[in-house]
């Protein structure tokens, strides 16, 4: 059998195509680092926050214990008591530790009652995020839902809503969130849930008014006039049009809504006490315990709630700008 011939090539080989070089993840991070410092430490403080809640019980949760118990500390161990009890705790020389300045054992110092600020400020971070994710979730899910509707059909309907969501405004924020507490059943001690889903129902206007108006705009651009043309139906438009193009918005809102979450929730626990459960520390509830008695001879415990407080605020802020930045193709650079 003869041997099969070669075909000659015509020409030169053609060059294969270069692929586009995609940076790493690594210099992507250092990339957003030298581009948004701010935005950078904002992440850094946020990042840092979620490390904090990890830090609680080894018995309850599974992750390394902390040195001391949000209550107290007994014998540099921590003590595992119900929440709420409030009892003086005593050292090693059996005297009261109250109002020590920072040192290797106590990083922030102790409060009044010789418990360890480093504690409650973790065990508050864990209340804070808890609050604030849950009251961001509910306040974006629905918010997000009456925004889209509402911009998308305009009219009578839309009107209505603003009119009725523009009287519920009218009242101040954390009056109408005192109401919600006070009416519910919970009035004694409102359970963690409860006072997340009372800031979540407060801030639904804020995050439906931001949302309409993005809606206002995209509802006029080409791509919605073409899903109409073709026969899609309102759900299809607004599902499959328009609600994925407005999401690097609704995760902006959410971003910078947790640092306000925060700081209602702080401003609640500071004004009414009573209202905070027991089943875990406030920064809030802490703060106005020191303040009320005495800055002066309680330095360190504001320093410590406060810090955290301005901190957590900040981080959020700073991290909600620089993601606007980021996936606004209006305000991206480079």
């Amino acid at each position: 059998m003869a041997q099969e011939q070669a075909i000659p090539s015509i020409g030169p080989a053609a060059p294969e195509l270069a692929l586009p070089h995609r940076p790493g993840a690594i210099r992507n991070v250092l990339k957003f680092i030298r581009r948004k410092p701010l935005g950078a430490l904002g992440f850094f403080f946020v990042l840092f926050m979620i490390a904090m809640t990890l830090g609680t019980p080894k018995a309850e949760f599974g992750v390394p214990e902390l040195p001391h118990s949000p209550l107290g500390f007994k014998l540099g161990k921590p003590w595992l008591a119900p929440y709420g009890e409030e009892q003086n705790f005593k050292n090693v020389t059996g005297r009261l530790n109250t109002d020590a300045a920072p040192s290797a054992k106590h990083w922030l110092g102790t409060d009044g009652s010789g418990r360890d600020n480093w504690t409650r400020v973790v065990w508050g971070a864990r209340r804070s995020m808890f609050i604030g994710l849950w009251a961001l979730a509910l306040a974006t899910a629905i918010g997000t839902v009456i925004g889209v509707i509402s911009g998308y059909f305009r009219g009578w309907f839309d009107t209505a809503v603003q009119r009725l969501l523009d009287a519920l405004q009218s009242f101040p924020p954390l009056l109408t969130l005192i109401l919600i507490l006070s009416i519910t059943p919970f009035t004694s001690q409102p359970s963690l849930l409860v006072v997340a889903f009372a800031l979540g129902f407060v801030g639904i206007p804020q995050v439906q008014r931001i949302v309409r108006g993005v809606v206002l705009s995209t509802r006029e651009q080409q791509y919605v006039e073409a899903a109409r043309v073709i026969g899609a139906t309102d759900a299809r438009t607004m599902s499959f049009y328009i609600l994925p193009n407005i999401m690097a918005s609704v995760i902006v809102v959410f971003s910078t809504g947790l640092g306000v979450v925060i700081l209602a929730e702080a401003a609640l626990a500071f004004i009414v006490p009573q209202f905070v459960p027991q089943e875990g520390a406030s920064w809030g509830l802490d703060l106005g315990r020191a303040q009320r008695e005495g800055v002066d001879t309680h330095t360190w415990p504001v320093i410590a709630y406060a810090g955290a407080i301005a901190l957590a605020v900040l981080g959020f802020n700073l991290a909600g700008d620089a993601l606007r930045d980021v996936l606004d193709p209006r305000l991206r650079v480079g």
